[in-house]
């Protein structure tokens, strides 16, 4: 089993979502209270107390779900290719996989923006209760705000690699890669890296479980199949790639979307470049 910074980060969002929709709830309440008492200002404190938790409470839970599920399969591409799944996805057709860094830095930008301002009154009120009213209960309500502080910095840290190096993607040599040969091709990065720099490469087959439903969803991935080797970016500032395959490899398979089989494409250079891909690697003809 691996475990990435971006799935810790993604676990902290998906724990903590639950809790803030259950503290808009109880905001709103307040909200609607405070107006029937006539104490507008409270009301609309809580009223936007809500909302900026229900904001982020529910973005996190919906981003969470939407990074666990699978790429539906194209309905046109899936009729004209019956016996050639790997012709089912738009991008695994065209033979280029995309990254998406830039949507992704800016939705947890969004969530971790909404997070912190949700999370701000707890920041202001909970160590003035410890201190003056001696209730040191409060102390642990700081976590709140704290993850917020992890996920803007986490935010700004995926802006930045993207402002330096943009998007990236896989030029796949032949479609698909295939068990008992070879996955080959390039990475071509939006701003491409200096010529010469050394990118670490793994290639991995993943067996993704995901388990629950709504706010209790958990993926896993295990490691089944491994390749790790070094490139060399070259003149133009691509990424070259070729990995060997075993032939006792499971097949990429999305039939079971809570049981899948996932291969994925890792690259790392000696400074800030991340990159990853999900590539088809199939088992054609004998």
């Amino acid at each position: 089993m691996k475990t990435y910074p971006e799935r810790f980060v993604l676990g902290f969002i998906k724990f903590f979502g639950t809790p803030l929709c259950v503290a808009a709830l109880l905001a709103a309440m307040v909200a609607v209270t405070r107006a029937r008492e006539g104490n507008w200002e409270r009301a609309a404190l809580a009223a936007s107390i809500a909302i900026a938790c229900a904001g982020a409470g529910i973005g996190a839970i919906w981003w969470v779900r939407f990074h666990s599920r699978a790429v539906d399969p194209s309905e046109r591409l899936r009729a004209a290719n019956p016996d050639a799944p790997w012709m089912w996805r738009e991008d695994w057709a065209s033979g280029e996989v995309r990254t998406s860094a830039r949507r992704n830095a800016n939705r947890l930008m969004i969530i971790a923006i909404a997070w912190c301002v949700a999370t701000f009154p707890i920041f202001l009120l909970a160590p003035d209760r410890a201190l003056r009213a001696a209730d040191y209960f409060a102390i642990p309500s700081l976590i709140f705000p704290l993850v917020g502080v992890v996920m803007l910095m986490w935010a700004m840290r995926m802006q930045r690699r993207v402002r330096e190096y943009g998007e990236s993607r896989f030029v796949m040599a032949s479609v698909p890669g295939q068990i008992g040969g070879s996955l080959t091709g390039a990475i071509h990065v939006e701003r491409p890296l200096p010529p010469g720099e050394q990118v670490a490469l793994e290639l991995e087959c993943i067996n993704r479980t995901t388990r629950g439903h709504w706010h209790s969803l958990t993926t896993w991935d295990w490691i089944l199949w491994r390749a790790a080797q070094i490139s060399i970016s070259d003149s133009s500032g691509s990424i070259p790639v070729a990995f060997m395959i075993a032939p006792d490899c499971r097949p990429t398979d999305d039939s079971n979307p809570e049981n899948r089989i996932v291969w994925r494409l890792s690259a790392r250079s000696t400074g800030q470049y991340r990159a990853e891909f999900e590539v088809p690697v199939f088992r054609v003809g004998a």
